[in-house]
């Protein structure tokens, strides 16, 4: 196995894909299947013209599931893994191949209920799903950042602040101002944000006058931002063992 990886529930715990345990649970790692991207393109037919044009900037990108087994060894471990896989909480699958993907995951149908005390070594089959459609590999930067998108879908950003804010630039050159706040806040420049920054403590939101603008897939754009802030941004891929 060239690559390492890891199931990290939304309480924090961390499950790892390996070829045995020493007694806590555990994914095994040659039973993972999906979690490849899927999507649906839209070609355009002419009349007396062969084949079809495609472009690849209307492309839509579905959710993307998928499964593997899970070994637990005890009652103790199994009501512990009830509480670490959610249908509604996102835990996050970490791949880490020459370079760090993560992918914010679901059950995709809850887990069975047990007949039985689970004997040592009971697997467990679990299917997940990815509402984003792609894994992600973040970076961020502050000050005029240039992004570039290396990725399989457009990138929106997100700018990340505590204290004064002040003035962003976006790529076409349009401004708008984020305002002071005393603990830290995200405003995604996804055009579904509707301009509102989130509490990253609370989750209230605050109105702002921003605009989104993203990165189309193989370009570069530049964005900048106000002392105290940064711009975090997520390339996502369809396969990220490539």
């Amino acid at each position: 196995m060239s690559y390492s990886m890891k199931y990290v529930s939304p309480t924090g715990n961390e499950y790892e894909f390996l070829n045995g345990s020493d007694g806590g649970p555990f994914v095994e790692f040659d039973t993972l299947s999906g979690f490849v991207g899927l999507f649906e393109d839209t070609p355009v037919q002419s009349v007396g013209m062969p084949g079809a044009l495609v472009n690849f900037q209307d492309r839509v990108i579905q959710q993307m599931t998928g499964t593997f087994t899970l070994v637990v060894f005890s009652r103790e471990q199994w009501e512990q893994v009830r509480r670490d896989f959610s249908t509604r909480e996102y835990g996050t699958l970490i791949l880490d191949n020459d370079g760090l993907f993560e992918l914010p995951v679901r059950l995709a149908e809850s887990l069975p209920s047990p007949g039985h005390v689970p004997s040592v070594g009971s697997r467990l089959e679990v299917s997940m799903v990815a509402d984003t459609g792609v894994w992600g590999s973040v970076a961020s930067d502050s000050g005029t950042v240039e992004v570039t998108n290396w990725g399989d879908a457009p990138l929106w950003p997100e700018i990340v602040w505590n204290g004064a804010g002040g003035d962003v630039v976006l790529p076409s050159g349009v401004g708008f101002r984020i305002p002071r706040v005393s603990t830290e806040h995200r405003l995604s420049l996804d055009r579904r944000a509707s301009g509102k920054a989130i509490n990253s403590l609370t989750g209230s939101k605050v109105n702002t006058d921003a605009v989104g603008e993203m990165v189309p897939v193989g370009q570069t754009r530049s964005y900048t931002v106000p002392g105290g802030a940064k711009l975090e941004w997520r390339v996502g891929v369809f396969d990220p063992w490539n």
